[in-house]
């Protein structure tokens, strides 16, 4: 199971490579349309679209490789026992914390595709697609917390505890 959702974040995290391009190329042609005196409406709000899709796509992968940004004042001074103790609380929290933010965005997402809710522009643009992408980015990012979390678990259970210095670079290390 864990390869499976490994190269779903891997597929992911590349479509967010692409869409990256994708927004480059938007607000290129968004510049150079501007400066044409031709511009064409909708193109920054269509890459602010794609850039939440960019976001929420790829923080699955930013989970899988513990690479959030974190504050880890305190990881470090306490004892490998206490700081993968921690590391189970704060993942729990988080499971529970994303799984409320998946259970809203999947209703906010059914009331924006049933009320064909846009976005104030020049042009109409729906918002539930990018809603969508923020739905499925929340589905494996709480699929892979989950999985995290039962590693660390096991890990724990055999003895192998985090163990962080300050010069780790903040990968897990077991």
């Amino acid at each position: 199971m864990r390869k499976i959702f490994h190269l779903i974040n891997q597929k992911l995290a590349e479509l967010c490579g692409w869409l990256l391009l994708i927004i480059m190329v938007l607000l290129a042609i968004d510049f150079v349309s501007r400066g044409f005196g031709k511009p064409i409406h909708g193109l920054t709000t269509i890459s602010v679209f794609v850039m939440m899709a960019v976001i929420y796509l790829g923080m699955p992968r930013c989970e899988e490789y513990d690479e959030h940004v974190n504050i880890e004042l305190f990881a470090v001074l306490i004892p490998p026992k206490l700081a993968t103790i921690s590391k189970v609380f704060t993942n729990f929290l988080e499971l529970v914390a994303i799984g409320l933010l998946l259970y809203e965005m999947y209703f906010n997402l059914i009331f924006s595709y049933t009320t064909k809710e846009a976005f104030a522009d020049t042009t109409i643009l729906l918002i539930w697609p990018s809603k969508l992408a923020i739905l499925i980015g929340l589905i494996f990012f709480e699929i892979q917390i989950l999985i995290n979390l039962i590693n660390i678990i096991k890990r724990y259970k055999e003895g192998k505890y985090i163990v962080k210095t300050l010069d780790d670079t903040g990968s897990q290390n077991f």
